[in-house]
């Protein structure tokens, strides 16, 4: 399987590992030395897109509607200043901050945001649009836009890269905004046999639970998992169970 049919999103993140792993251990193969094997490629598969997959598609759907959300709770925490037409921004310098942070912030989601309709305007040969804001803020109505076309922006040219790119704001944003939800650390041990770790977690809003051991990545169905909870503590109450078996 080629990896340029591999989805760039982090559907992929264990296979990209896994596929990096075998090139380091392949590097390191010497065919002289009697002690060591030729590494072996690996068996897993890669999730297809073109370039998204249908899952990466909607988480990008999904951040980008939440980047209207996370532009308007960090303006919540904004003093409402602005720098004046002629202060000047200097990235990481103590002695020439805005008024406010925030503010810049959010002009800078907007510019990102613009640049991307002006690439699909660019595209399709459409003319560029004046200014935003009219009705709207210009975050609000140019991720109205972007939304509206979305399925044909993620299919375009530069589709990776404004995929990549409105995930990255989104982090950012969760992180200055102080939102998002939290992971959790779950009780119970991986189900899968060949795991059987405590390495599951759950982040709130998600349907499944997730195993972080990096050689096995299962997926368990948050309803499953609640029902085995129930049962080893049923179980547990009525002393069929060794606690040593959760």
């Amino acid at each position: 399987m080629s990896t340029e049919d591999a989805c760039p999103g982090t559907c992929n993140r264990h296979y990209r590992e896994v596929r990096e792993q075998f090139k380091q251990a392949l590097a390191d193969y010497d065919p002289l030395d009697a002690n060591q094997s030729r590494p072996l490629p690996p068996s897993i598969q890669a999730w297809l897109g073109n370039p998204w997959c249908g899952t990466c598609r909607s988480r990008i759907r999904e951040t980008l509607a939440e980047l209207d959300d996370l532009a308007a709770l960090l303006m919540a925490t904004a003093d409402g200043h602005r720098a004046g037409a002629g202060s000047e921004r200097v990235s990481g310098s103590a002695d020439a901050l805005s008024p406010s942070q925030a503010a810049d912030d959010l002009d800078d989601l907007a510019a990102m945001l613009r640049g991307w309709e002006d690439a699909y305007r660019e595209l399709r040969d459409w003319p560029s649009l004046a200014r935003r804001g009219h009705l709207a803020s210009a975050v609000t109505t140019c991720i109205a836009w972007l939304s509206a076309r979305l399925d044909e922006i993620v299919t375009a040219p530069f589709a990776v890269e404004f995929g990549q790119e409105v995930m990255q704001w989104h982090r950012e944003f969760t992180s200055k905004a102080k939102a998002g939800a939290r992971t959790l650390r779950k009780p119970l041990r991986c189900p899968r046999p060949q795991c059987r770790l405590l390495t599951l977690t759950w982040t709130e809003g998600e349907t499944y639970v997730i195993c972080n051991n990096p050689d096995c990545g299962a997926r368990i169905p948050l309803a499953e998992y609640e029902a085995e909870t129930s049962r080893l503590s049923d179980a547990l109450q009525r002393g069929e169970l060794e606690a040593e078996a959760v």
